[in-house]
C-alpha cells in the first residue's frame, strides 16, 4: 500500500481518508471505514497498526515522533513504535471513562470523557 521510496498511500476511489498525522518518519492515516494505516519508518514498529476485533474501529490517530498512537470506539487507545520511557505504555482507565482525544509527539497526552488529561512518557 505505501510506496516504500516516497511513503505514498494511494486510496482508491470508493475509500476516503479522514485523518492525517506525521510523525518524525512515518505517517499514519484514517480512513472513513475506521481503519488505520501507515507508512514510512518503521524501524521501532510504529507502522504495526494492531488489529481490531470486529465491530471496533479507530476513530482517531496521531503519529508521535517514533511511536503511533490510537483510539478505539469502544473507548481505549493502543499504541505501537518505540516503547522507551514508556511511550506506548497508556494507562488504563477505570469503566466509567473513556479516551476522547489525543495528540502525541515525544511523549503522548490523551483526554478523558472526565475532562481529565493524561500525559506520560518524561517531559523534559
Amino acid at each position: 500500500m505505501c510506496a516504500a521510496r516516497l511513503g505514498v498511500v494511494h486510496s482508491k476511489v470508493s475509500h476516503r481518508y479522514t485523518q492525517v498525522s506525521a510523525g518524525h518518519k512515518h505517517t499514519v492515516l484514517l480512513g472513513s471505514d475506521g481503519r488505520a494505516v501507515a507508512c514510512g519508518n518503521t524501524a521501532d514498529g510504529q507502522c504495526d497498526i494492531p488489529p481490531l476485533n470486529e465491530g471496533i474501529t479507530y476513530t482517531q490517530v496521531f503519529a508521535g515522533g517514533t511511536h503511533t498512537v490510537l483510539l478505539r470506539s469502544d473507548g481505549p487507545a493502543v499504541a505501537c513504535g518505540c516503547h522507551a520511557l514508556g511511550r506506548c505504555n497508556i494507562p488504563p482507565l477505570n469503566r466509567k471513562v473513556r479516551y476522547t482525544q489525543l495528540a502525541a509527539g515525544a511523549h503522548t497526552v490523551l483526554l478523558g470523557s472526565d475532562a481529565g488529561a493524561v500525559v506520560w512518557k518524561q517531559l523534559f
